[in-house]
């Protein structure tokens, strides 16, 4: 009998969510801009993007005290900017390099 009532409670919170979407919608954007929801956020993007690792939280806290490109040494800043932060990693492998500025990144294959 335990599988019938776990299907149940999972078609009853699955009920609950579609009916309260705009309700989860608002918790979802204050979470992203509390610093775990970044963390988290940015850790999902490079799994999507195919960079491996054995251990996300070490490589998340290595890029966010990374302040310089590790090529050309720029003081490094958040956003769409030459000077943007970025995770350099092997296309084929997955495996990070460095933390590069945009540039430099896009300039190495």
């Amino acid at each position: 009998m335990p599988y019938k009532d776990n299907e149940k409670r999972k078609e009853m919170c699955r009920k609950y969510q579609q009916e309260n979407k705009e309700k989860y919608k608002e918790q979802k954007k204050g979470y992203l801009k509390t610093e775990a929801g970044k963390k988290s956020q940015r850790i999902s993007n490079w799994k999507n993007i195919g960079i491996k690792s054995d251990d996300y939280n070490s490589l998340y806290e290595y890029f966010i005290n990374c302040d310089n490109c590790e090529l050309c040494n720029l003081e490094l800043v958040e956003g769409n900017v030459a000077n943007g932060k970025c995770l350099d990693h092997d296309h084929n492998t997955g495996l990070v390099r460095n933390v590069l500025c945009r540039s430099c990144n896009s300039k190495r294959k």
